[in-house]
C-alpha cells in the first residue's frame, strides 16, 4: 500500500457528489487499509466532509472579512509539504475551486511538491445528464494544472447518479497521460440501494458504523457492503494494493 501520500478532491461544480466520494476515499484509507490519516475540510459552504465526526477531518476557515482569503490556504499545503509521515485527504468547496487551483498556480505548490517527492493524487468527479459539460471543463482545468508534473496524477470518478457519461472519449483520451485510473460510482437503478445510501449519508454514517448499528438491517448492510466492495476494488487497482479484502458478509 502506497503511504503519505497526499489526496485532492477538486470539482468546479458543486452538488455532483465531491465530498460523497472523499468521504468513500477517507473510509478505504483508514477503515478498510487500516492507514491513519490526515483530513481537512476547506468548504466554507458545505462541509459535509467534516461532518463524519469518525473521519476526524477538521474544518479550515479560509474566510475573512466576508471573502475567500488564499493566504489562508498556507497552514495546510505547509503541513502537507513538511509533514513525512502523514496520509492527507483534502476536500474542496465548489465555490473555492478557482481560488484554490489558482494559489496551486501562483505559488508554484505542483513543483513543491515535486521538490518534496510528494506523491500527489487529484480527485475529481464527472457526472452525466446536464452537469456533464461542466464537470469535464473541470478535468480539463485540473490537467492543464499539473500537465507538466511527475508526481501529480488525477482519479477520475465517474459517478452515474446523474446519468451515463456519453461522448466523454476524447477527452479522457487527452487527459489519459496524467490520469492513475478511474472509479466508477455504479446507479443501480434500484429503489433499496438508493434508499440506503441516503440513509448513510444524510446522518453522516460510515460504513463502518452502519454495519454496527441496529438501525440498518442484514439486507441494507450487505447492499452497503456490496456498494463499497465494489469502489474498494477499484481503488486497489489505482494505489496498488495487492490481495484485495472482500468485506465478509
Amino acid at each position: 500500500m502506497k503511504l503519505n501520500t497526499i489526496n485532492l478532491t477538486l470539482q468546479g461544480k458543486g452538488g455532483v457528489g465531491k465530498s460523497y466520494i472523499t468521504t468513500i476515499l477517507a473510509q478505504y484509507l483508514k477503515d478498510y487499509k487500516g492507514i491513519e490519516i490526515s483530513g481537512a475540510d476547506t468548504d466554507p459552504v458545505n462541509r459535509s466532509f467534516s461532518a463524519f465526526k469518525t473521519l476526524n477531518a477538521m474544518p479550515i476557515d479560509i474566510i475573512e472579512n466576508d471573502a475567500i482569503s488564499q493566504a489562508r490556504f498556507d497552514s495546510i499545503f505547509e503541513l502537507m509539504l513538511t509533514d513525512e509521515n502523514s496520509t492527507f485527504i483534502i476536500d474542496n468547496g465548489a465555490s473555492t475551486f478557482l481560488p484554490f487551483t489558482k494559489y496551486i498556480k501562483d505559488n508554484g505548490v505542483i513543483e513543491m511538491f515535486e521538490e518534496a517527492r510528494k506523491e500527489v493524487f487529484i480527485h475529481t468527479v464527472i457526472v452525466g445528464g446536464q452537469s456533464q459539460n461542466d464537470t469535464l471543463q473541470g478535468l480539463l482545468t485540473l490537467f492543464d494544472l499539473l500537465k507538466d508534473s511527475n508526481n501529480v496524477k488525477l482519479v477520475i470518478w465517474l459517478n452515474e447518479f446523474q446519468g451515463k457519461i456519453t461522448d466523454a472519449d476524447k477527452i479522457f483520451k487527452a487527459v489519459a497521460k496524467k490520469t492513475a485510473g478511474f472509479v466508477v460510482v455504479e446507479n443501480k437503478n434500484s429503489d433499496a440501494f438508493t434508499a440506503d445510501l441516503e440513509k448513510l449519508t444524510k446522518n453522516r454514517l460510515t460504513l463502518k458504523e452502519a454495519l454496527e448499528s441496529a438501525d440498518f438491517n442484514l439486507m441494507a448492510k450487505q447492499r452497503l457492503k456490496r456498494v463499497f466492495n465494489d469502489i474498494y476494488a477499484q481503488l486497489d487497482q489505482i494505489y496498488d494494493v495487492e490481495n484485495t479484502e472482500i468485506l465478509e458478509a
